[in-house]
């Protein structure tokens, strides 16, 4: 008894451990196009993306047949004058006001609509929800569109503006900071002498994000 016993435990075993085989092997198939995807188009691009950043790659050609230079580039960021090391300084000047402002204002401003919208004593819920949702799957020409027209320099807000006795900027093409808009300041001009980081002048970094971008 006992060895029919042990017998049919090893054989329960063995059905268990085919079962959790063939449901590892049918989920693994299943999730297979998605890994597929992510490599081919996420994580491919990041290893590249880390390659070129060591290598001497001009551009052209393919990136594999360029040559190895360490930290180089890295070090013309970081410690450069030159226009690479401007732009960087500046990518990292706008993304950090990015992240200061936007990101908060864009997050306290959202949940305060959801708390509003959910309210029971708001009538006409949804429309705002349809109103909410809407510019997601509106089309991203008409978008741009809408937004060329209000923001040029003869659009709506410029012209609402106005009505307050206050010309307007243009908008798309106004490349002064904004608190040094705010405030009425000129904004310096930089020279040989002035203090820069990441290839941008502290005069930059103070002025904070242009009126373009703001638009």
């Amino acid at each position: 008894m006992a060895t029919e016993g042990l017998a049919v435990t090893r054989v329960t075993r063995s059905r268990r451990r085919t079962v959790n085989l063939r449901r590892s092997v049918a989920g693994w198939v299943f999730v297979a196009p998605a890994v597929l995807i992510i490599g081919v188009f996420v994580l491919v691009p990041i290893v590249m993306a880390a390659w070129v950043s060591v290598s001497d790659w001009s551009g052209r050609g393919s990136p594999l047949d360029a040559g190895f230079v360490g930290a180089t580039n890295y070090e013309s960021f970081l410690t450069g004058t030159g226009l690479a090391a401007k732009d960087f300084g500046t990518a990292i000047r706008n993304t950090a006001y990015y992240f200061l402002f936007v990101v908060p204002a864009q997050t306290v401003v959202s949940l305060g609509l959801a708390i509003l919208v959910n309210r029971r004593a708001l009538k006409g819920k949804g429309f705002f929800r349809t109103a909410f949702y809407f510019p997601s799957v509106t089309s991203t020409v008409a978008i741009t569109a809408l937004w060329t027209f209000l923001f040029s320099a003869s659009g709506a807000v410029n012209a609402a503006l106005a009505k307050l006795s206050v010309t307007g900027p243009t908008w798309f093409n106004d490349p002064r900071g904004l608190f040094y808009v705010l405030t009425g300041q000129t904004q310096p001009a930089g020279g040989p002498a002035t203090p820069r980081v990441l290839g941008i002048t502290v005069w930059d970094w103070l002025s904070g994000p242009s009126i373009a971008m703001c638009a």
